[in-house]
């Protein structure tokens, strides 16, 4: 009797292992265009851009060269001839640039761009992303900076860097390599990209703090006290 049951036992435990496995809930046609090339692009875009603000928070380095590093990791992804990080100047409520890679980088940074005014002012002071895929016929532009430094921008994007719900700056990227436009995967990267950047930013500027001598922290001092 037991034996019996020993068989049919092991006869379920059989016939469970060797049964199909259920369907997928979507048709492999459907799976097939969820695991697409620009999905494997994208993902690979994030990994990539998390390594680099990884391995930037435990690098050796000034804040400057931090910084330039942070875009030069962004326009690897985001191919572009020109790129810039304008960092805001809360005191006054203008932007300065803090890092620029690409043609008449050594002539920009003397300039400063008021909150509100032109792209990066409007961005900052809207805190929302925006593209411009053609710049010739938009106001928004500031071309008084191009001008000067003879620089012609064909098409720009622009995104806040959010540091604790706060603006620290803006990330800016100047005509597009290998495209017409800046397009939504471009977008959508961008997003991601600053959000990391923002991350180490603020872990950036806690290590350089908690790194200062007490001295320069008279909270400390009083807590101690």
């Amino acid at each position: 009797m037991a034996s019996d049951q020993s068989n049919k036992n092991d006869k379920f435990v059989l016939n469970t292992i060797l049964e199909a496995p259920p369907s997928p809930d979507l048709p492999a046609k459907e799976v097939a265009a969820l695991i697409n090339e620009d999905s494997i692009v994208t993902l690979t875009s994030k990994v990539m851009i998390l390594e680099s603000m990884f391995d930037l928070v435990t690098r050796n380095c000034n804040f400057n060269d931090f910084m330039r590093e942070v875009l030069i990791a962004t326009m690897k992804i985001v191919k572009s001839e020109a790129g810039s990080i304008l960092e805001m100047d809360q005191d006054n409520k203008v932007l300065f640039f803090r890092s620029v890679v690409g043609c008449s980088s050594d002539r920009v940074t003397r300039f400063i761009v008021p909150l509100g005014s032109g792209l990066v002012g409007h961005v900052a002071e809207s805190r929302q992303l925006m593209v411009l895929n053609s710049i010739t016929d938009n106001d928004v532009y500031l071309k008084s900076i191009e001008k000067a430094v003879g620089f012609k921008a064909r098409n720009a994007i622009a995104i806040p860097i959010l540091v604790r719900g706060n603006v620290f700056g803006v990330l800016e990227l100047l005509n597009r390599f290998g495209e017409d436009e800046y397009t939504q995967t471009d977008i959508e990267f961008l997003n991601y990209a600053c959000s990391a950047a923002s991350k180490a930013i603020e872990a950036r500027l806690m290590l350089a703090w908690a790194l200062q001598p007490q001295t320069q922290h008279p909270e400390l001092k009083k807590a101690a006290a």
